[in-house]
């Protein structure tokens, strides 16, 4: 099942349903005429000892998260089709004004009707949140609003493939529309409604094996839907273009590693004549490692120029991270991870940058094929050239994964 989808298809409908949370159970499908029904059930106690992510007077809360999802496949020869819904239910045992119920249903649909076609389609609904503390509510912010920011997006995908995997070259069209409108605190959200409409191009030609080298162009137009009026002289919209070219190589299977590699050049190009526009290295870059078949390490880099949060005209962003997953035996596994980004403020009227730092681990146990019972523990920092953003913060948490 599944074997058509592209890979950044299946990954992004999987973590909008929730499905990688669920992924070490062995579940039990209902069938439905054509479609195999897969439902489950999540459930997360963790407490967490700074919930705003605040440099002094934090605030602790024990936090409840109940999450029912289902997922329906089906094969159809030619064309599989993946949908999939998940509610998530969120209690704040001492801030109840914080409680959320956020809402995702994604579908997707692949389409080969021969070795050297392949059409991919994507469609993925979130009415959802953001915590206070992060976003446009960080620092002193998360005090200025009574409850978190919620809204609503939709992401649309297209991608056409050209060519087989066995074909000495392929290629790979792709477009996307993202669009995000908050429904609440609309005096203060109404400017950060967006639409970005993406497209690009990828070419891999294949030098041996199962490794290709590829060129990929892309460029995604940011409309924000409120513009202030132009002023000349002074900061108004920040509807840009941004544009990366970019080469590499990946490769699959290859001396026990699977991974990807790009590096070129990415450009902000700003309508308001009075942003600068930035031009630099961009980098994306995955690989894992797998020197036994139940360990695997994986890497990653990336750097991209990101939307603002509220500060200066956007975000410098670099992030780097590093985990390693294990199975100790058949039913014990674990995660450890470690993580740090990068974050310049360009255009800010006052200079910032943020490092931030996470790790953290995860032990789950898997008691059935349709029960895991797990534990973690994670510690995040944040450290601000403005000490109003700086925290720390500590989360423990206990969760259980049910299915059928």
């Amino acid at each position: 099942m599944y074997k058509k989808f592209t890979a950044p298809s299946m990954m992004a409908l999987c973590a909008a349903v929730g499905a990688s949370q669920v992924q070490a159970l062995e579940p039990a499908v209902i069938k439905a005429g054509a479609f195999e029904l897969t439902p489950a059930l999540t459930l997360e106690q963790r407490y967490d000892n700074n919930i705003f992510s605040q440099p002094e007077d934090e605030k602790e809360s024990w936090v409840t998260v109940l999450a029912p999802s289902i997922q329906a496949a089906a094969d159809l020869g030619t064309v599989e089709v993946l949908m999939g819904y998940q509610h998530s239910a969120g209690l704040y045992e001492a801030s109840s004004d914080d409680n959320f119920n956020d809402n995702t249903a994604s579908a997707a649909m692949s389409w080969e009707p021969n070795h050297r076609n392949q059409l991919d389609l994507t469609a993925t609904y979130n009415d959802s949140h953001e915590d206070r503390g992060t976003g446009f509510s960080q620092g002193s912010g998360a005090d200025g609003i009574e409850e978190p920011d919620t809204y609503e997006d939709i992401t649309l995908d297209a991608e056409y493939v050209y060519g087989s995997e066995t074909s000495p070259g392929r290629l790979v069209f792709n477009v996307t529309n993202y669009d995000k409108e908050y429904t609440n605190h609309r005096d203060l959200t109404k400017g950060r409604d967006r639409e970005d409409l993406s497209g690009g191009v990828t070419f891999y030609w294949g030098v041996g094996g199962k490794t290709d080298v590829l060129l990929e162009a892309k460029q995604t137009d940011i409309d924000y839907n409120s513009d202030p009026d132009a002023v000349v002289g002074s900061f108004d919209t920040l509807d840009s273009t941004v544009t990366k070219y970019m080469a590499g190589v990946t490769w699959e299977a290859t001396a026990k590693t699977t991974g990807i590699i790009k590096v070129g050049q990415a450009k902000k190009d700003f309508d308001d004549a009075d942003r600068k526009d930035f031009s630099g290295t961009s980098w994306e870059a995955e690989v894992q490692w797998a020197p036994k078949t139940y360990s695997m390490i994986s890497l990653n880099t990336a750097r991209e120029p990101r939307e603002t949060n509220g500060v200066g005209s956007f975000i410098d962003a670099e992030t780097y991270g590093v985990s390693w997953q294990h199975s100790w035996t058949d039913r014990v596994t674990s995660n450890l991870f470690y993580n740090f980004t990068d974050e310049t403020y360009k255009g800010a009227a006052v200079k910032r940058e943020d490092e931030l730092t996470a790790y953290g681990l995860r032990v789950d146990y898997s008691m059935r094929r349709w029960l895991d019972v797990g534990f973690s523990a994670s510690y995040s920092e944040k450290d601000s050239t403005q000490n109003a953003f700086s925290y720390e913060r500590n989360q423990v948490a206990m969760h259980l994964n049910v299915s059928m």
